[in-house]
């Protein structure tokens, strides 16, 4: 609001107005809205599906030619759209909604389904649209620049052959599901003149059929090598020596020499051994072929015992008894000068006889002293001693091994081997039993002879009705006729006689094989049975001992015994020998006069007292006797023993008609000679005149083997080759052949539910 010369203006919004306009607007837009209805997208989308999904069909029967095409009945080739994007057989396409279409599930298959025929599926994933098309392709030899031959089968089941170009995006056919499914043809009724086109449209129903094929795989174990059904395996056996192969021997030749020195021709004497000579250092004793070095050994005396008789007292080395003198009254009594001992009128002097002592030794032996010995030959004894695992017999080595053991298995007649199997593999026998028909619906044709009995399905004639009766399949008009469709399951099953185990529509009988094992040696053995021996001579080792306690020294034994002593007694002049003593008796002088006393037993009178004084018995000490290091000792000398130094002694002589010129070594033997002669230094060589003549035979040049073996160095190697069966494996594969024709039922097909209309036009006047 405002205010202009004393007058007040009001400022506002017409709602009355702006609603009325509103509402005029919203009706207009509905007018043009049914005036001009919203076009049908969905056309629009399935047509940019339906573009890409026969670009890739386009695109894969292009790419897939000869050399691309699967080989065998059931083998099978794919691509991803994404390869086929990767490989610039399509330029990349988006759906409806501009989004890029799954690139991995999206794909294209092509199956050899039959020996001229493939089957090809095209599958689209873009969104909520999923699709496939399947398509048979029968080629008459190779597909060219995409252009094959398609087959389609009438209702006579005759093939006839339609030929698909590149720019054929259908094959002449509209897409699948569009049309009528209903009925088999629906005609043009209208009543054209003669030779205008007139048109019928047909229905087409897929069929498919189940192709199973089956492929035998063939394995080997590991180390071993595949070709065709068998397993090959290279082995190296035995070793033998390779022969070898010479460069060519040469031939050398040089003058001779010539034999005679002025007018001598000289020869070597003849040089023949006569004896062999030993001999010793200085200070040593030749003892047959050794060298023996004497020197006494060092005595050592054992201290002396004395010992006195019962009733005796021992001082020093003497024995004293005393005792009561005998009193004799006066009377007549004897003595006895220089010491004798009175009995009776008697006196006996007793003293110990001279001893001589002399030494003698058994027959054989030598006397060394008081010691004898004797040398011989040791004896001999060679043992034999045989490597780690070898039993010694006698003078040989045997060692007994298992022998290696080769088992083959052998089949049959009819039989396959695999391992240590047979497997024999026949046919089954077929039993088919068929289930109840079981009706299907009702089918209107224009004809009255479509009815059929099949093996699993069948049209049963229901007679006629007009088309008003049968209503919207029939078109409403004409007279159609009645069909009931029945089918009824089919039950195959198979048996197998004789034992067999049913595989598939196969039999197999497994039996074990028959093994026969052989046996070798390796290593050189001899073979007994599963046995191997392998025989060598024995390590010789020759030992020598002494018997009868003699000691070695090297071959040679020396005995040591002690001599035999043998003592001999003498006795002075006017003595008589008694055992070792010597005894002199004579008169006792006589004493008469007054009492005395006496001392019986040779005593010694003092005062009353007799005293008997002998001396002890002395036991000498034993004596040792030692030697040098080095020194053996033997009786009471100590001897060193060495191998004496040989000298071969020869004698030297020349031949009949030579003289003798020089002495020993130096003896050259010649005789007068008047024509000149010519020898060959080298002994190997061979005279020719004046030349002497020497094949150097050649050096190895290589080695050469036996078929079977291979050249390993200055060896041979035995080659084999070990074949077994391969494992086989049956892998079966299941594709799908698929056929669209006029009939809905065909004789070992399947109704896959999709239909299609072709158009056909033909000149009114023909049908």
């Amino acid at each position: 609001m405002y205010e202009d010369n004393n007058y007040t203006y009001k400022i506002g919004l017409n709602w009355k107005d702006i609603l009325i306009k509103v509402v005029m607007l919203i009706l207009f837009i509905i007018l043009l809205l049914w005036l001009f209805p919203r076009p049908n997208l969905d056309v629009f989308y399935d047509s940019v599906y339906n573009n890409n999904i026969n670009s890739m069909r386009e695109a894969a029967r292009n790419y897939y030619t000869t050399d691309k095409l699967p080989n065998n009945v059931g083998e099978q080739t794919s691509m991803t759209l994404k390869e086929m994007f990767d490989n610039h057989l399509l330029i990349r396409f988006t759906d409806k909604d501009g989004a890029v279409c799954d690139e991995s599930s999206s794909k294209v298959e092509l199956s050899k389904i039959s020996d001229e025929e493939y089957a090809l599926k095209v599958q689209l994933n873009c969104g909520d649209q999923k699709d496939y098309i399947l398509e048979t392709i029968g080629c008459t030899s190779v597909c060219k620049n995409g252009n094959c031959q398609t087959v389609i089968v009438d209702n006579n089941n005759n093939s006839n052959g339609t030929t698909n170009n590149n720019n054929n995006n259908n094959n002449g056919t509209i897409a699948e599901g569009g049309g009528n499914t209903a009925a088999d043809t629906e005609i043009d009724d209208s009543i054209p003149d003669k030779g205008e086109a007139l048109v019928n449209k047909i229905t087409y129903y897929q069929h498919k059929k189940a192709i199973t094929t089956t492929k035998k795989i063939y394995t080997c174990p590991s180390g071993y090598t595949k070709k065709g059904t068998k397993c090959t395996k290279k082995t190296t056996g035995a070793t033998i020596d390779a022969t070898p192969v010479y460069n060519p021997d040469q031939t050398i030749t040089v003058d001779a020499k010539i034999v005679t020195e002025g007018n001598r021709e000289y020869v070597d004497a003849v040089k023949t051994k006569v004896r062999t000579d030993y001999s010793c250092p200085t200070g040593y004793t030749l003892n047959g072929s050794y060298c023996i070095k004497y020197t006494d050994a060092t005595e050592h005396q054992g201290e002396a015992s004395y010992t006195c008789p019962s009733g005796y007292t021992k001082n020093g080395t003497k024995c004293t008894k005393t005792y009561n003198a005998t009193y004799v009254a006066g009377s007549t009594n004897y003595t006895c000068p220089s010491g004798g001992t009175l009995s009776g009128t008697k006196c006996t002097i007793t003293q110990k006889a001279t001893a001589s002592t002399t030494y003698s030794c058994p027959s054989g032996y030598t006397k060394n002293g008081t010691s004898c010995y004797k040398v011989y030959n040791a004896t001999a004894s060679t043992t034999y001693s045989c490597p780690s695992g070898y039993t010694k017999s006698g003078s040989t080595c045997t060692k007994t091994y298992n022998a290696t053991a080769k088992t083959t298995y052998s089949c049959p007649s009819g039989y396959s081997k695999s391992g240590s199997s047979c497997t024999k593999t026949y046919a089954a026998s077929k039993s088919t039993s068929y289930g109840s028909w079981v009706a299907k619906g009702t089918q209107y044709y224009t004809s009255a002879n479509k009815a059929y009995t099949g093996t699993t399905a069948k049209l049963v004639y229901g007679g006629a009705v007009s088309g008003a009766v049968c209503g919207s399949p029939c078109g409403n008009s004409g007279i159609w006729y009645k069909y009931t469709y029945y089918t009824r399951s089919t039950n195959t099953s198979y048996s197998c006689p004789n034992g067999g185990t049913r595989s598939g529509t196969n039999c197999v009988i497994t039996k074990n094989a028959t093994a026969s094992t052989s046996y070798s040696c390796p290593d050189g053995g001899t073979r007994s049975g599963s046995k191997c021996t392998i025989s060598k001579n024995a390590t010789a080792s020759t030992s020598y001992s002494c018997p009868n306690g003699g000691t070695r020294s090297g071959s040679t034994c020396t005995l040591t015994a002690n001599a035999t002593a043998k003592t001999t007694y003498s006795c002075p002049s006017g003595y008589t020998l008694n055992g070792s003593s010597c005894v002199k008796t004579y008169d006792a002088t006589k004493n008469t006069g007054s009492g005395s006393y006496t001392c019986p037993s040779g005593g010694t009178l003092s005062g009353t007292t007799c005293t008997i004084t002998q001396d002890a018995t002395s036991t000498p000490g034993g004596k040792t006797y030692t030697c040098p290091t080095g020194y053996t000792l033997n009786g009471t000398k100590c001897e060193y023993k060495i191998s004496a130094t040989p000298t071969d002694i020869y004698s030297y002589t020349c031949p009949t008609g030579y003289t003798a010129e020089g002495t020993g070594e130096n003896t050259k033997c010649y005789k007068i000679s008047t024509t000149t002669k010519y020898y060959c230094e080298d002994s190997t060589a061979t005279l020719n005149g004046t030349k002497c003549t020497k094949v150097v035979k050649g050096s190895v040049k290589y080695y050469t083997c036996p078929t079977g073996y291979s050249v390993s160095g200055n060896k041979c190697v035995k080659n084999s080759t070990i074949t077994i069966d391969a494992t086989v494996k049956t892998k079966k594969s299941t594709s799908y052949q698929y056929k669209w024709s006029k009939n809905s039922y065909l004789e070992g097909w399947t109704f896959t539910g999709k239909t299609k209309v072709v158009t056909e036009k033909y000149t009114a006047g023909q049908k």
